[in-house]
């Protein structure tokens, strides 16, 4: 990494995972628009429309994001003097620094190492080294890891309401989170070396539904 930090902005069309793995560096993410999944231990912690969560040094953690999903990631080397957060979690992001992370997409901060951006990015390390972040889910963002919890063992909502909340905070269904699910185990088990029958029967899948879910989500399994 060149410099004390790196802003990445990510709108992929197919659903998208990252490894996981630890990273050297710390991570803002900033959620413009749809939804991540950030997992952490076994747990998928949601990061929905305007929310931000952070991720410090060393953290190990994989990224599910949902297509046409708008996410910034602001990427920061351990090389900053500023006192960083050492908590994971979510964090209260502030105009200042949405205002900074969506101006450096425009031509005015481009390329990315032009000392207009690099002084942008600036202001959003300052903000950063103010942020508290909190393990604490408020109550929309709950009602959603409770889709979440549910959705990975293909259960429907708990009521109504909770399924209104998905789609307001998401617009997916809990079956597009179920079949995201089943796709990120399918393809875990073919990157380890499994053959498509054997993955399909390991998931508890039919071998008819794995090759219609490789085939819709060509892209995301040949990644």
């Amino acid at each position: 990494m060149k410099y004390t930090s790196e802003h990445t902005f990510y709108q992929p069309s197919s659903l998208t995972f990252t490894p996981r793995k630890r990273r050297y560096t710390a991570n803002l993410l900033f959620v413009e628009d749809g939804v991540v999944f950030v997992r952490l231990g076994k747990a998928d912690i949601p990061v929905h429309s305007g929310q931000g969560f952070w991720l410090p040094f060393e953290c190990l953690h994989a990224l599910t994001i949902t297509p046409n999903t708008r996410v910034h990631q602001l990427a920061i080397s351990p090389r900053v003097t500023q006192k960083l957060p050492t908590q994971v979690g979510h964090i209260e992001v502030s105009p200042l620094l949405v205002a900074s992370l969506c101006a450096l997409l425009t031509s005015g901060y481009q390329p990315s190492s032009s000392a207009q951006a690099r002084r942008l990015q600036a202001v959003a390390l300052d903000q950063v080294s103010l942020m508290t972040p909190s393990q604490t889910l408020d109550r929309q963002t709950q009602s959603l890891a409770d889709c979440v919890t549910r959705a990975q063992t293909g259960q429907p909502p708990a009521n109504a309401e909770q399924h209104y909340q998905l789609q307001a905070l998401t617009q997916l269904t809990m079956e597009d989170l179920h079949e995201y699910f089943i796709v990120r185990q399918l393809r875990a088990a073919l990157k380890s070396g499994q053959t498509l029958t054997k993955a399909a029967t390991n998931i508890g899948i039919a071998h008819a539904q794995a090759e219609s879910l490789y085939a819709r989500y060509t892209d995301t399994f040949e990644a």
